[in-house]
C-alpha cells in the first residue's frame, strides 16, 4: 500500500518528549512505517501559541526531527503556525533553505497574519505580503485552522492552497471544518484537502465519519482532491485508528463500503502526490 500524509504533530512531540524516530511511543515511527511500500509523511513543526521565541523553537524541533528520520520514509517537512516568522516574512527564505514546503498560517487563535478558527480577525497588511513571498518562493499556503473571513481573504491570493488537515462542515458542522463553497474554491485552484481523523472533527464513530466526508466529496464530483492529513500525535485520536499500523484497517472498511482500489488509491496516495509534484514541492 502507498500512504501520504499531509499533516502530523510527531516532530513536535519527537523533540518536547526526547524521542527518536524509528522505534518510539509515538502514533508514527519508521518502523511502523515499515509495512508501506511507498510513504511521504509531512511533519509539521507546531508552535504553541504561547511561546516566547517561536523561530528558536522551530529551529530546534527540526534540527532534532532532521537527526532522527531514518528508514523508508519521505519527509515533508512544514510549520503550523505563522508566529514562527515573527513579524518578519524575511524568515521565510531561513524555512525554504530547510526544505519547509509548506506553512499553515495560523492555529486556533490570531497572529500577525491572519485569524484562527477561534477568532474573528481576518488577513492583515502583513499577512498579504507573507503569502505574496510564499508564492515566490514556492511555499504552499495551509488554510487549515483560519476562520472563514481569513479563508476567502487567504484563497483569493494564495496560488498553492491546500487544506492539510480539515474535513467537511456539511459532515460535521464545526467552525474548524471547510463549508462547501471553501471546498470548492480549493479545488479551483487545484489544492487537496487532507480528512483529519480527530474524532472531534468527525462527530461520531471514526471509520463511518471519514466515509461520509469521502461519499459527500464525491457527491460535489471533488474526486481529485481528497486525501489523507492524519493529524497523528496531534490529537487524541479513537483506539481504531490511533496510529499509521491502523491505516490499513480503514483503507479494508473503504473497500467493503464499495471504494474501489484505484480510487483508494487516490485518497490515499496520489492525490496528494500529483498534487505535490506539479506544484514542484516533491
Amino acid at each position: 500500500m502507498r500512504f501520504f500524509d499531509l499533516h502530523s504533530d510527531t516532530a513536535y512531540k519527537m523533540y518536547v518528549e526526547k524521542q527518536g524516530f524509528y522505534q518510539n511511543s509515538l502514533a508514527i515511527s519508521g518502523q511502523k512505517g515499515e509495512a508501506f511500500c511507498d510513504w511521504y509523511q509531512t511533519f509539521a513543526i507546531w508552535l504553541p501559541e504561547e511561546l516566547e521565541n517561536p523561530f528558536l523553537f522551530y529551529k530546534n524541533t527540526v534540527s532534532h526531527l532532521k537527526k532522527n528520520l531514518c528508514g523508508k520514509v519521505k519527509p515533508i517537512f512544514a510549520v503550523e503556525g505563522g508566529t514562527v516568522l515573527e513579524n518578519d516574512s524575511g524568515r521565510l527564505y531561513e524555512l525554504k533553505q530547510d526544505g519547509v514546503k509548506l506553512l499553515t498560517l495560523t492555529w486556533n487563535g490570531e497572529n500577525a497574519i491572519a485569524g484562527g478558527c477561534k477568532s474573528d480577525k481576518g488577513l492583515t497588511y502583513f499577512g498579504k505580503t507573507v503569502i505574496d513571498k510564499m508564492n515566490k518562493i514556492n511555499m504552499a499556503v495551509d488554510l487549515s485552522h483560519l476562520n472563514d473571513k481569513s479563508f476567502f481573504e487567504v484563497i483569493d491570493r494564495a496560488e498553492k492552497p491546500i487544506a492539510s488537515h480539515s474535513n467537511c462542515r456539511s459532515v460535521c458542522d464545526i467552525s474548524r471544518n471547510l463549508s462547501d463553497e471553501q471546498i470548492k474554491l480549493i479545488c479551483e485552484k487545484g489544492g487537496v484537502i487532507g480528512l483529519n481523523f480527530y474524532p472531534l472533527f468527525l462527530g461520531g464513530n471514526v471509520f463511518e465519519k471519514i466515509y461520509e466526508n469521502i461519499a459527500h466529496l464525491l457527491y460535489l464530483g471533488y474526486e481529485n482532491i481528497i486525501a489523507v492529513g492524519s493529524d497523528f500525535d496531534g490529537a487524541v485520536m479513537a483506539s481504531e485508528l490511533c496510529d499509521i499500523t491502523k491505516i490499513f484497517d480503514l483503507y479494508v472498511f473503504l473497500e467493503q463500503k464499495g471504494l474501489d482500489n484505484s480510487l483508494l488509491d487516490k485518497i490515499f496516495y496520489k492525490n496528494a502526490y500529483l498534487t505535490f509534484d506539479k506544484w514542484g514541492l516533491l
